[in-house]
């Protein structure tokens, strides 16, 4: 069966790379880490409103205040210009992901191997997502952070495969035409069909092939639905959750009734991470892991000291 994880549906712990790569901690801290950065998105998008909301007032006022504030704004256009380019040309300067050191083999699970060749684009694809960010902030070098992010890309895939794995043990019925809306709805995200084949090529599937990874998918997510309880929010978590987020913010901070359904959404989507952390964390212990990333990664860790 394909392993390329193009459809990622019921198979949302790689997401957990993203915190756990940010402080170079291990998968123990990604799930902590991942609400952090959730809490800190949501607080930038309603930052970000404020600053809509002050601009449009600005606008108001005086012809020669107009004609001021048309000066300043060149001016900074052309400063958040040259920080624009100075951002791509980091990108630019940012070195290329180096695999030369990831093993053909890069874990196996019960047996079940898990390849370089499945590794590397989602590898990479972080690797571009967040190394921008790791530049900017100055937290961990280049090569702290390709190590990191290794590490936790190997451990993702195990999670995954162990997901997959009992999955298929549980011989969890799908339907076709759910299988034909996911595949569907993948088509979709493409203007046209010949995108849409080249894509497909372009990531080495056959039609037959994706549909396969589509019904492991929903195997996977009937799995989840089975073994996972259904998460609750309370009013003192959303309020809690608000204080947090509009603190400091003052008059400007919007209603606690205008951002109830996206904090109950974090909310929900936060503790949904952690208990399926905790499930594949019961999957662990019972399974038989050999992840070549971590050993070597320890082992020059050790050579070091």
């Amino acid at each position: 069966m394909s392993k390329k994880w193009i459809l990622s549906t019921g198979l949302a712990l790689s997401v957990a790379i993203i915190g756990a790569c940010s402080n170079g901690d291990g998968g123990e801290n990604s799930s902590d880490n991942n609400n952090g950065n959730e809490e800190q998105q949501s607080e930038e998008n309603s930052n970000n409103n404020n600053e809509n909301n002050q601009q449009e007032e600005s606008n108001e006022g005086s012809s020669d205040q107009q004609a001021s504030g048309n000066n300043e704004d060149s001016g900074n256009n052309q400063s958040s210009g040259n920080n624009n380019d100075s951002g791509e040309q980091q990108s630019q300067d940012l070195p290329e992901p180096d695999l030369s050191d990831v093993p053909d083999v890069v874990a196996t699970v019960n047996g079940e191997e898990i390849t370089k060749e499945e590794f590397e684009p989602i590898f990479t694809t972080n690797y571009e997502q967040y190394a921008p960010q790791a530049a900017a902030s100055g937290d961990q070098s280049n090569e702290e952070l390709q190590s990191n992010l290794k590490e936790q890309t190997a451990e993702s895939l195990i999670n995954q495969e162990l997901l997959v794995q009992e999955a298929k043990a549980g011989d969890y019925e799908v339907k076709e035409e759910d299988v034909d809306e996911q595949v569907s709805s993948l088509k979709e995200q493409f203007e046209s069909d010949e995108e849409y084949q080249q894509a497909l090529e372009e990531q080495g599937y056959t039609e037959e092939e994706l549909r396969e990874e589509a019904r492991t998918s929903l195997q996977i997510q009937a799995l989840l639905d089975e073994e996972l309880e259904d998460v609750e929010v309370t009013d003192k978590e959303v309020e809690e959750m608000y204080n947090q987020m509009t603190q400091g913010q003052g008059e400007d901070a919007g209603s606690l009734e205008d951002l109830r359904p996206q904090i109950e959404q974090q909310l929900k989507s936060q503790k949904q991470q952690q208990q399926q952390q905790e499930y594949t964390d019961q999957l662990r212990e019972d399974a038989e892991i050999e992840n070549n990333v971590a050993s070597e990664s320890e082992e020059n860790s050790n050579s070091e000291e």
